[in-house]
Order: structure tokens, then C-alpha cells, then sequence
């Protein structure tokens, strides 16, 4: 029974982690607890290099500010939107939105951009332009002598056209009837040789072949 307590009093002896790492050697007592939180801000061991000052670093800072500022006011710098208060509607989105008084005002060198970007303005107009209407052609006065002489000498140059028109129909009917003559002579002339060289009545017919028959003939 001894031995059984003497091995659990080693066993309860020994601990399970180095208290030396954690910074307490051997024989110390514990540290009392803290009630106080801990500081916000634990002290720096390494501080930052103190600022230049001087009248060159002064201007340079006065320059930056400056650009920034007039970075914000270009047109293309994009602005956060700010937020709504009122319930968002379906017409909202068909409702103008962005800088468009500093697009408008803004007149940079167009020397040094290309035309397709130069910015047009629409102006508005509030009365219609009236429609204008065609200005008749004034006539001017025309003598009755000259219109007569005129109409007379178109009348007289239709007749001529028409007369050599007709002429010219004539002739070609004349012609075209003197072919169809002159083809039906040939045709029959033709016809005619053709009957006086081929025909034949019949009279010589057999007449070779009595010659070598000795036998009767009935």
C-alpha cells in the first residue's frame, strides 16, 4: 500500500511545462493578478524621424494641396454619390445625374486634343423657327406676236418630221416588194429547170430491151 501512495505522490510531483520560458525561475512565487486593462497604445521602441520644416517644404506642401484640389474639380474626377433619403423610384435612373455644371465650364486648350472630344453644349430654343414659304417665280410680261411666231415655227418643224417619216415608210414598203418579186421569178425559174431537165413521159420506156427477143410478143 506504501508503495502504491509513494507513486502517486511522483507522479503529481512532476509539471507538465517549463515555468523557466516563461520567465520565473525555480523557488519564485507567481506574479499577483492584474485588475487594471491593459494601455491602449504600448510604448514605441523605435520612433519616427521628426518632420523637415523650412520654406522650401512649406511651399512644396501648399503645391500639393493645390493639385489635389484642382484634381477634384476636373470634370472626370468621379464623385462619390451621396445617399439617398427618400425610397428609391423607377424614374429615378432616367433622371440627370453627376458634375454637369463643371463639364460645361471647364475650356480646356483643344489645340492639344482631338476634335471628336470637344464638348457641345445644346441650347435650347423656346420658339419655333417659322416655316418659310416658296417665293413664286415672278413672270414676266410675254408678247403675243412672239408666242404665235414661235408656236407657228414648232408647228411647221412636226409637219417636216412627220412628212420624212412617212417618206421613209414608203421607201421601205417599196423595197420590201420588190425583194418578194424578184424571189418568186428566181423560185420559179428555178422550178421550171428543174421539170425541163427531169421530165420524162414514158415513150422510151423498154425500148432497149426488144431488141434481143426473138420470141413473139403478145
Amino acid at each position: 500500500m506504501a508503495g502504491r501512495g509513494a507513486r502517486g505522490r511522483g507522479r503529481g510531483s512532476h509539471m507538465t511545462f517549463n515555468v523557466e520560458a516563461v520567465g520565473i525561475s525555480k523557488g519564485e512565487a507567481l506574479p499577483p493578478p492584474t485588475l487594471q486593462p491593459s494601455p491602449l497604445f504600448p510604448p514605441l521602441e523605435y520612433k519616427a524621424i521628426p518632420l523637415q520644416t523650412g520654406e522650401e517644404v512649406e511651399y512644396m506642401l501648399a503645391l500639393k494641396q493645390e493639385l489635389r484640389g484642382a484634381m477634384k474639380n476636373l470634370p472626370y474626377f468621379i464623385k462619390p454619390s451621396a445617399p439617398k433619403k427618400d425610397v428609391e423610384r423607377y424614374s429615378d435612373k432616367y433622371q440627370m445625374s453627376g458634375p454637369v455644371d463643371n463639364a460645361i465650364e471647364w475650356s480646356p486648350d483643344w489645340r492639344r486634343l482631338p476634335c471628336e472630344l470637344k464638348i457641345r453644349v445644346r441650347k435650347i430654343r423656346n420658339q419655333r423657327a417659322a416655316i418659310l414659304a416658296p417665293k413664286r417665280k415672278s413672270h414676266l410680261p410675254v408678247d403675243k406676236g412672239e408666242a404665235i411666231k414661235k408656236l407657228e415655227t414648232l408647228e411647221n418643224k412636226e409637219e417636216e418630221v412627220m412628212s420624212e417619216e412617212e417618206e421613209e415608210k414608203e421607201e421601205g414598203e417599196e423595197g420590201k416588194e420588190e425583194e418578194e418579186e424578184e424571189y418568186d421569178e428566181e423560185e420559179f425559174e428555178e422550178e421550171t429547170d428543174y421539170i425541163m431537165s427531169y421530165f420524162d413521159n414514158g415513150e422510151d420506156f423498154g425500148a432497149d430491151s426488144d431488141d434481143n427477143i426473138d420470141e413473139a410478143i403478145y
